[in-house]
C-alpha cells in the first residue's frame, strides 16, 4: 500500500509516481493519493507532462480531465443545469468523433447514469442534497456514504461502474465512483475511486479533472473547494518508463 498527502496535483502526481517507481514492477496494491488544493498546478511540471504525453502520441492532460469535467464549456454555463443540457445534446457526437469515449466519457455517465427508466443526473443529485442540507441549518458530514448502486438514493454518492454492463476488465469504467463529504468549515471533499489506474497516461489528467469536478459542486453549491482523494485498487507507472523517471529527477525537490 502507498499513502501520500500533497499540496497540488502537480505534486501530487510527481509524489505518487515516485512512489509507485520504486516498487517491485512500478505497481502497488491500494494506492491513496490526498491533494490539499487539487485545483492548483505547478506550470513547469504541468509541462513537462504535456511534453511526456505529445511525445508518446497519448492524451494530453486537459483532454483526460475533460472525460471527467468538461470545464470550458462549464466556464461557459449559467449553472449546472444549463452544463448538463449542453453536454447531452453533444455527448453522442463525442463518443461518435473520438474513439476513446465510444464506450463514453466519465462526466457523460456520471450525469447520465443509465437506470430501468430515464438517465439519471447524479451530480446534480449531489447538488441538491447538499443543498438540502446546507439549508438545513444542521448538515450532516457523512450522510452520503449510503448505497452505491441505486441512485436515487445515493443522492451524494456517485457511481459510475455499473454491474452486468461495464465487464471488460481492461476498459471504460476504470472509475468505480465518487462521493463527497462536508465538514464542518464549509467545505467540501471528494473520495473518487478506481478499480485500476495508468498513472502515465491518465494519472495527471484524472486528479485534474477530478479537481475541477469538486470545484464544480462547491461552486452551485455556495461551499468551499476542499481535498481530493483518490484511491485506487491497483495503480501502475506503465510504460515509457524512461521519460518518467527523467521527470522524476529534474523535479526531485517538489516530492
Amino acid at each position: 500500500m502507498i499513502s501520500v498527502e500533497a499540496s497540488n496535483v502537480s505534486t501530487a502526481w510527481l509524489a505518487a509516481a515516485a512512489r509507485l517507481n520504486d516498487e517491485p514492477k512500478r505497481k502497488a496494491i491500494h494506492t491513496v493519493v490526498r491533494i490539499v488544493d487539487p485545483v492548483t498546478e505547478t506550470p513547469a511540471v504541468r509541462e513537462a507532462m504535456d511534453e511526456l504525453l505529445a511525445a508518446q502520441d497519448l492524451q494530453g492532460v486537459d483532454t483526460v480531465a475533460n472525460t471527467i469535467f468538461p470545464a470550458a464549456i462549464a466556464s461557459s454555463s449559467r449553472d449546472h443545469a444549463e452544463l448538463v443540457d449542453r453536454y447531452v445534446r453533444m455527448y453522442a457526437f463525442l463518443r461518435k468523433r473520438y474513439s476513446q469515449n465510444r464506450r463514453g466519457t466519465y462526466f457523460g455517465r456520471l450525469i447520465q447514469y443509465p437506470t430501468g427508466g430515464e438517465p439519471f443526473d447524479q451530480i446534480g443529485a449531489v447538488i441538491t442534497r447538499i443543498g438540502i442540507e446546507r439549508d438545513g441549518g444542521n448538515p450532516k458530514q457523512a450522510r452520503y456514504e449510503a448505497a452505491l448502486a441505486v441512485p436515487d438514493d445515493a443522492a451524494t454518492n456517485a457511481p459510475v461502474y455499473m454491474p452486468g454492463r461495464d465487464n471488460n476488465a481492461m476498459a471504460f469504467p476504470c472509475l468505480s465512483h465518487c462521493s463527497f463529504q462536508l465538514d464542518t468549515e464549509g467545505h467540501v471533499h471528494l473520495l473518487a475511486t478506481y478499480r485500476s489506474q495508468y498513472m502515465v497516461q491518465r494519472g495527471y489528467g484524472n486528479y485534474l479533472g477530478l479537481g475541477r469536478l469538486l470545484a464544480h459542486v462547491a461552486g452551485q453549491t455556495g461551499l468551499q473547494i476542499g481535498c481530493l482523494t483518490v484511491v485506487a485498487g491497483l495503480a501502475h507507472v506503465e510504460s515509457p518508463v524512461v521519460p518518467v523517471r527523467r521527470m522524476l529527477t529534474r523535479f526531485a525537490e517538489m516530492w
